[in-house]
């Protein structure tokens, strides 16, 4: 669409003023003046934005619904203002729709006559005018106030309540964010009984879906409460509190790794940390090396998991230690329990899959032994004809007091370098329920160690392998780590030495 001469005058003019600012290279600028071009640019990006927002108001209250087929975005052939100022402008709709929003709260009401009463947001509007007031700020007061307007609060302490957010946000230049979290405390102070009406509104809203995509993943969305959500967030971050640290290195947890102290490999490589003249730990300007193997070690038990993986396996850790208390409804005489179907063949090689009742993705085999050894599963075996060969128990998980055996025996994830504590882990068979030497159903303490939920899926994942050498768990590595592959003690037991310093004594 054509642009108005008006405008393209002005368009000319500015294309001759900022040529030089956006022809330049700010590589060349210096730390200050790199900030002080995108402060200016922000700013006179505010003014065109005021304006946007302003004359899409306009287009919205030509185009109000009694004005039919006589308004000016059905005169042009379009359903809706959105539609119509988005073909025009060329943005998406929603975009459209959140100019529209704002331009017409800006608005004075249409007063007998015809006549456009007197704007209900002044200051707000004098502030996106002026360029000192971003859109997204804008659209943060003006909803709060329309919100107390619609509660019944006096013009003057609304207009008090408008004045005293922009000239916040302007004069310590807070982000739409800040603004946001202090509109809300002024709301509250102003209006404290609307409190239960709007959490009445919020409770309405409360949701949880799932729904199944083509590619396996069971999807969901959800809403929560503010007091869901701190239910949630609580009980998050008590599982994932620990520090993230090095494996090896002295701290709560090694879950994972900095990625700011990862390194090449090669004859060593460079971490920040160091240890003092007297053994202990320092902070030295200087980098430490560190050997291949280590690195090799570090780098093969690292916690990958995005925040988001982390936090998914966090809530179903959660939901998988209520659903074993003992005190949750039971169903069929039995508490919550996972059922899954497996071929005997799949079982013993290894390889295959399984099916989890009301799931229509398959598992791998691998993902069943993990569940079997710490989760309430049960695992039906089935023959090549579909005959149920066994059917298994969910007592095959360890009881507490041998939980606690294992607890004093272990002292936490037996994985080299994790020092996640026995709450923190899960029961893993030694010898997996297939073997010959442990039949169905029996589950000993001498077959039993305590890992982390990483290094328990990464173990049933991976070329590492679990043995019990004296009633110690040892680690095998694969033969690209160890050609020998020389099995490595890693009880954490308190009370004794560990083995390798009985060997040197």
């Amino acid at each position: 669409m054509p642009i108005a001469p008006r405008l393209d005058s002005v368009f000319a003019d500015l294309g001759v003023d900022l040529g030089a600012v956006l022809s330049a290279d700010p590589g060349g600028l210096s730390d200050a003046g790199l900030l002080a071009e995108v402060a200016g640019l922000e700013r006179l990006g505010r003014l065109v934005d005021a304006a946007r927002v302003r004359f899409a108001g306009e287009v919205g209250a030509r185009s109000r619904p009694e004005l039919g087929d006589e308004g000016l975005s059905r005169s042009q052939n379009f359903t809706s203002p959105a539609k119509l100022v988005s073909a025009v402008a060329g943005v998406s709709v929603a975009e459209s729709q959140k100019r529209l929003a704002l331009g017409q709260r800006l608005r004075g009401a249409l007063q007998l006559g015809g006549v456009q009463g007197p704007e209900p947001f002044p200051r707000v509007s004098e502030g996106l005018n002026r360029g000192v007031l971003a859109v997204e700020a804008a659209v943060v007061i003006t909803k709060q106030c329309a919100h107390l307007i619609g509660r019944g609060l006096p013009a003057d302490a609304v207009a008090e309540a408008e004045q005293s957010l922009v000239e916040e946000t302007v004069t310590w230049g807070l982000t739409p964010d800040q603004t946001a979290a202090l509109a809300v405390r002024l709301r509250e102070l102003l209006d404290p009984d609307g409190a239960a009406p709007r959490d009445e509104v919020l409770q309405q809203q409360r949701s949880l879906t799932f729904s199944r995509s083509a590619d396996g993943m069971v999807r969901g969305r959800f809403a929560l409460t503010p007091e869901q959500a701190g239910v949630w967030c609580s009980s998050i971050e008590a599982l994932q509190s620990p520090r993230i640290t090095r494996p090896g290195s002295s701290g709560t947890c090694a879950s994972g790794s900095d990625p700011d102290r990862s390194g090449a490999a090669g004859s060593g490589v460079a971490t920040p940390d160091a240890v003092g003249p007297e053994g202990a730990d320092a902070r030295v300007t200087g980098p430490r090396f560190v050997s291949e193997d280590e690195y090799v070690t570090q780098t093969i038990t690292a916690d990958d998991r995005t925040p988001a993986q982390k936090n998914v396996d966090t809530v179903t850790e959660l939901i998988a230690r209520a659903a074993a208390a003992p005190d949750m409804p039971h169903l069929n005489g039995s508490t919550t329990t996972v059922n899954v179907h497996v071929t005997l063949a799949d079982l013993e090689a290894g390889r295959g899959v399984g099916w989890i009742d009301g799931i229509e993705e398959p598992v791998p085999v691998a993902a069943i032994e993990q569940l079997r050894c710490h989760a309430p599963v049960v695992t039906t075996v089935l023959g090549d004809r579909g005959e149920v060969l066994h059917l298994g128990k969910t007592r095959r998980l360890f009881s507490p007091a041998q939980n606690r055996a294992l607890a004093a025996r272990d002292g936490g994830c037996v994985w080299h370098g994790c020092d996640r504590p026995p709450a923190w882990c899960e029961t893993h068979h030694v010898t997996e329920w297939a073997s010959p030497d442990h039949l169905p159903g029996r589950t000993d303490i001498d077959n039993g160690v305590l890992l982390c939920h990483f290094h328990h899926s990464h173990l049933h994942k991976s070329a590492w392998k679990l043995i019990m050498h004296a009633g110690v768990p040892h680690l095998v590595p694969p033969r690209w780590r160890d050609p020998e592959q020389t099995p490595i003690p890693t009880t954490r037991r308190r009370t004794t030495l560990p083995p390798r310093h009985h060997t040197a004594a």
